[in-house]
């Protein structure tokens, strides 16, 4: 009941913010000529690079499953993450998608255990990698993000930090086992400690786990070309260092869980940042609208092949 309550809680917090987003800042039949007036050629280099980038988050994942030894292929992790990003952007909150590549992918790797660990550890990683670079833009490029971005930046950064340690670092690890096996009862506690034991196992390769961080930053260069080509496509001239500190900074500021997906205070953020370039709001929230419709759209593939792995699995039943 009380989730439901926290549901509903947030697409209210979206529907109000969409109300004083379109009733006082920013004028709808202005907002639809600015899209229709896009140029098609950068929109269309803007969904390749955004491409690349599911593509590198595939492998940086079955990167991070080889860590494990195990096998999981690049086909797979390729097919698990459209799939997820079709549950992302189509259900109510962002786990929903996690536990659909935890679940696709447990069979091929043959572990519930790491498929577990390999996508949490995965998911903080890039996550740590995307605040890292949202602080770096913000006070090298003097981005205003019109509240007290580097403050929350940083909690989430060492809140983040602090999980991905307690999870691998053996003695930690340990410890929050033990409280685990001493407050909750036996029948949840022991398959839990099973979970949290795997993750452990990670602390053995922190080389190869640098590698990982590193390569969620590197490609994190396909996320800057995704939004910089956007930016291009509505004659907004902003530089390509600007465009991924601040496709950074959105999708931070988008992990405040007050709003359903972060519909509204997406497009209210690109608003108050944007404006501190002297860009208006209409072509503001014509960024917000642009990156949406090409995530949905591209997600969408994840529901297609949603849909035929279930029919496949189906046939062969």
């Amino acid at each position: 009941m009380k989730k439901n309550i926290y549901k509903y809680l947030r697409i209210a917090v979206s529907f109000v913010l969409l109300i004083y987003l379109f009733y006082y800042l920013v004028d709808f039949k202005s907002l639809t000529g600015i899209i229709k007036g896009s140029n098609l050629k950068f929109l269309s280099v803007s969904v390749a690079f955004f491409m690349m980038s599911v593509f590198a988050a595939a492998f940086r994942w079955q990167y991070v499953v080889s860590l494990k030894n195990r096998k999981l292929t690049f086909k797979t992790s390729l097919r698990e993450y459209f799939i997820g990003m079709f549950f992302n952007n189509f259900l109510p909150g962002s786990v929903g998608g996690d536990v659909a590549r935890v679940i696709g992918a447990a069979e091929e790797i043959g572990s519930k255990e790491i498929s577990v660990s390999s996508v949490i550890v995965e998911r903080l990683i890039g996550l740590i990698s995307l605040v890292a670079i949202g602080l770096t833009g913000l006070i090298f490029l003097n981005i205003d993000s019109g509240s007290d971005y580097t403050g929350i930046s940083i909690l989430i950064l060492v809140t983040l930090s602090v999980i991905l340690f307690a999870l691998i670092i053996r003695p930690v690890n340990d410890a929050v086992c033990e409280l685990i096996q001493t407050y909750i009862p036996e029948k949840i506690s022991s398959n839990l400690i099973l979970y949290m034991k795997d993750f452990s196992g990670y602390s053995k390769s922190p080389f190869k786990l640098l590698v990982v961080f590193l390569i969620s930053f590197a490609f994190k260069i396909f996320d800057g070309f995704f939004l910089y080509f956007i930016f291009k496509s509505l004659s907004i001239n902003l530089t390509y260092p600007h465009a991924i500190a601040m496709f950074a900074i959105i999708n931070v500021i988008k992990m405040i869980p007050i709003s359903l997906n972060g519909i509204g205070l997406s497009a209210l953020s690109w608003v108050i940042i944007l404006k501190s370039f002297n860009i208006d709001e209409n072509l503001s929230a014509s960024v917000d609208f642009l990156t949406i419709t090409i995530s949905l759209v591209i997600s969408g593939i994840g529901g297609l092949l949603y849909f035929a792995k279930n029919t496949r699995n189906k046939k062969t039943a």
